[in-house]
C-alpha cells in the first residue's frame, strides 16, 4: 500500500507539472591539510611568522556555472584547528593568530581577488595551556560561501593564510590544519 501512495504521489506531481524541491544537508565536510610546513622564527623572541595553504574550491561545489552555483546555498567554517606534529609538542607559544582565506586570481602571480573572508582575529587572554591541538575560537559560524563564486578571472581555489604572533620557535615545525565544515544545498 506504501509503495502504492508513494507512485500515486510521484505521478500526480508529474503530470502537475512540479517538481519536488530537494534540500541536503551535510554538517560534517572535513577539510584537512596535512604537514604544513611553519617557518622558522628565527631568535629575536617576539615575533610573528605567516603561511598559508590552497584547496580545490570545486570539491565544496565551487562552479563557474550559475545554475549550479545557485543550488549551493550555504557554506559555514564551524570549526579550525591545528595540530601540533614534528618540530614542536604543543602551541602554547601561538599569542595571536589571524587568518584570512581568498580566491586568487586567474593570473601567473595568483594575486588575492577582492573576495576575502575573515576566519579569525584571535588574540589570548589568559594563561591556560593550549597544548598539541588547538581549537581557534571563532566567532561563530564563518560564511565561505562568497568564496565558492569564482568568475571567470578567478581560479576555483581557496587559499588560507595564517598569521601566527607570540614566542614562536626558532626552528621549523609542521602542524595539521582541519577545517570542519557544513554546507546546504537547494534543488
Amino acid at each position: 500500500m506504501r509503495a502504492f501512495a508513494c507512485t500515486w504521489l510521484s505521478a500526480v506531481l508529474a503530470l502537475a507539472g512540479c517538481t519536488p524541491i530537494v534540500d541536503a544537508k551535510f554538517s560534517d565536510v572535513e577539510v584537512v591539510r596535512p604537514d604544513i610546513s611553519v617557518p622558522a622564527a628565527g631568535p629575536a623572541g617576539s615575533m610573528s611568522v605567516p603561511f598559508s595553504f590552497t584547496f580545490d574550491s570545486s570539491k565544496l561545489g565551487s562552479s563557474s556555472n550559475p545554475a549550479f552555483q545557485e543550488q549551493v546555498s550555504e557554506v559555514n567554517l564551524n570549526q579550525l584547528t591545528l595540530t601540533a606534529k614534528s618540530g614542536i609538542s604543543n602551541l602554547s607559544f601561538i599569542e595571536t593568530l589571524h587568518v584570512v582565506a581568498y580566491v586568487p586570481t586567474n593570473t601567473v602571480d595568483a594575486f588575492p581577488s577582492d573576495r576575502q573572508v575573515e576566519i579569525v582575529d584571535y588574540q589570548r587572554r589568559g594563561n591556560a595551556p593550549i597544548g598539541a591541538v588547538f581549537s581557534v575560537p571563532l566567532p561563530g559560524p564563518v560564511d565561505l560561501l562568497p568564496l565558492l563564486q569564482p568568475d571567470k578571472s578567478e581560479l576555483r581555489k581557496i587559499v588560507v593564510t595564517f598569521n601566527l604572533g607570540g614566542q614562536l620557535p626558532n626552528a621549523s615545525w609542521t602542524t595539521d590544519i582541519a577545517m570542519s565544515l557544513s554546507v546546504e544545498l537547494k534543488e
